[in-house]
């Protein structure tokens, strides 16, 4: 069975009909909510899928963050992994140059080159591509 909204909503209202009236399924809900879930609706609720459980007779805060906005042209961290700072048009300026240098090597009249971004990139492109140039001589 998939997971609906609505069987979300009906495994949660069982699951918390039966933890107000049994202790000892209370606890487990606490402390295992999946095999509680399992138990009550005989549905799995994948171990990768996160729930919190927050027992009301326990003073307890959560806060839930919004999900990460980031600006137009922001980089996110697998970005900034594979970049070093800069943003998304710099990453792209490189990424060009480093095939202008390349094609530069191969005998191709590509020198993209821009900005400081697409300077690198070219000189990268140009060493990474020089291997050719020995090879093909």
């Amino acid at each position: 069975m998939a997971w609906s909204k609505e069987a979300v909503a009906e495994a949660v209202n069982k699951v918390g009909a039966r933890a107000a009236t049994d202790l000892e399924y209370r606890n487990l809900c606490v402390t295992n909510i999946h095999e509680a879930i399992q138990q009550e609706t005989g549905l799995e609720v994948p171990s990768s899928f996160k729930i919190g459980v927050l027992d009301q007779s326990s003073y307890s805060l959560s806060i839930v963050l919004p999900k990460v906005q980031l600006a137009d042209n922001e980089l996110t961290e697998g970005e900034l992994d594979s970049v070093a700072g800069g943003s998304k048009d710099g990453a792209t300026d490189f990424f060009e140059g480093l095939a202008g240098g390349a094609a530069s090597i191969m005998g191709a009249d590509n020198t993209y080159a821009n900005n400081s971004e697409g300077v690198a990139g070219n000189i990268i492109g140009q060493i990474v591509a020089s291997p050719y140039l020995i090879i093909g001589s």
